[in-house]
């Protein structure tokens, strides 16, 4: 049942959209804001940070890369079996009623997108879901060829199984992005001789959090603590002035469901990311305003799952990082590398998990239902830190008798500020960090129930 209070809250604007000509319309055919769509932001329209190349040529200047230890989320997909769901469930329903209302007289909508939503079935079936999208291909495609440009000496070369590690996950869309990475680096002709592993599962690398039963329960099915806050801000008033808004513009006269409303969006954001020059029809029901909202109600979900929000994030990922520091001090104590390049391809929750444990773009104040407005500037955004193929690097570099390590974010240099000054570290700065992260990394007894002691 509709609460009274917002039912009255949706005749409002109803009543501003029709008799008083609002500047709710006005929005309609707005640029949708490509690169702030949470973690269905495509690879190639996600921001960028270039600003510290110049100080981080000067650090490495006399040293030369000797290994490169990559983590890979898979690049744009099809929506999962549940969201395919969801979404087929859903989202004909709504657009064969919002043509309706359009016919009487109701909503925002241009004749064109109209005719777009009259005519329009799932792009998507079965077959499809959780399977990279065609620009998943191009993604990946593109990262494999970026590193191979970026460090000629170590990746354009003859494909050598005993030089490069491919490791990922159990899930299609994975396999298809480190053989699309693959591709790109070293060509179309050498793929179809390169054997890649069978992936595995339990995988405590990439996929750690899935066989840690404290973090399922304690975090990821801890409705109570972890979605409080998303909760709290979808019954509040920003999220409300979406709901009624967007319901208003396409011509309800009730206000939708903040599950429909998720869906619309969801729809928007996979066609945008499939294909970034249409226009698609579900994003237009948005205002600048309701996609920035929309995106913290997201933050707010990943925040508390997987990052800052519930202390046990800082610890899941430890053995991901332990691997880090197991190839480099091999090679250093080697004296050379044994690997050119470890290639990891997992999904959003490793590469947020990993950035928790590293310390990287933590917030200065936790993101909570009641500071969205104080937060418009945050460090910690979803579309910028996970969007599809979002990829986290390490690379060691031998300089001289030293050697330092290099943080790549989306392949740009980023500072590693809480464990070390400068773009890149000097390898004995860190490596005590890496030791101690070594020293206490017991996923066994970490993700052991209490009840289980």
């Amino acid at each position: 049942m509709i609460h009274k209070q917002n039912v009255a809250i949706f005749f409002v604007y109803y009543f501003i959209l029709c008799c008083l000509g609002s500047p709710l319309c006005e929005d309609i055919g707005s640029e949708t804001p490509i690169s702030h769509l949470s973690t269905k932001t495509a690879y190639f329209n996600a921001d960028k940070d270039d600003t510290n190349w110049e100080r981080f040529n000067n650090e490495v200047k006399d040293c030369k890369a000797q290994q490169v230890w990559l983590l890979n989320r898979h690049g744009t997909r099809y929506p999962t079996g549940n969201d395919m769901d969801r979404l087929v469930r859903v989202l004909p329903s709504v657009a064969k009623q919002v043509v309706a209302n359009y016919d009487q007289g109701r909503g925002c909508l241009p004749d064109k997108d109209v005719d777009n939503l009259r005519d329009w079935f799932p792009p998507y079936g079965p077959r499809d879901k959780e399977n990279l999208q065609e620009m998943g291909f191009d993604e990946l495609y593109s990262i494999g060829e970026y590193w191979r440009d970026l460090y000629p000496h170590l990746f354009n070369v003859e494909y050598d199984p005993y030089k490069f590690k491919v490791d990922f996950t159990v899930k299609n869309r994975t396999g298809q992005s480190a053989y699309h990475f693959m591709r790109g680096m070293f060509g179309d002709d050498a793929i179809g001789t390169i054997e890649f592993p069978e992936p595995h599962s339990p995988n405590f690398i990439l996929r750690f959090y899935k066989s840690c039963p404290r973090w399922l329960k304690e975090v990821y099915r801890n409705n109570e603590t972890t979605y409080k806050e998303r909760r709290l801000f979808t019954s509040g008033k920003e999220f409300q002035s979406v709901v009624h808004a967007v319901s208003a513009r396409l011509g309800f006269l009730h206000p939708l469901t903040p599950a429909q409303i998720e869906s619309i969006y969801d729809e928007c954001r996979y066609e945008t990311a499939w294909w970034p020059l249409r226009k698609s029809a579900w994003c237009l029901p948005f205002s600048t305003y309701d996609f920035e909202v929309m995106e913290y109600h997201q933050d707010l979900k990943y925040y508390y799952e997987d990052s800052y929000g519930q202390p046990l994030n800082l610890e899941t990922a430890c053995q991901a990082v332990s691997n880090i520091y197991s190839h480099f001090s091999n090679s250093i104590n080697l004296g050379r590398a044994k690997f050119s390049g470890i290639f990891n391809f997992a999904h959003d929750k490793t590469i947020f998990q990993v950035m928790t444990r590293l310390g990287l773009f933590r917030p200065s104040q936790h993101l909570r239902h009641d500071n969205f407005a104080n937060m418009k500037n945050r460090v910690w955004k979803t579309s910028y830190l996970s969007p599809f193929a979002a990829n986290l690097a390490f690379v060691l570099f031998g300089c001289g008798d030293d050697y330092r390590m290099g943080t790549f974010f989306q392949g740009q240099p980023i500072p590693l500020a809480e464990k070390c000054e400068g773009i890149s570290c000097h390898w004995e700065e860190i490596k005590s960090w890496f030791e101690d992260n070594a020293d206490t990394c017991n996923l066994s007894k970490l993700c052991m129930l209490h009840d289980e002691l």
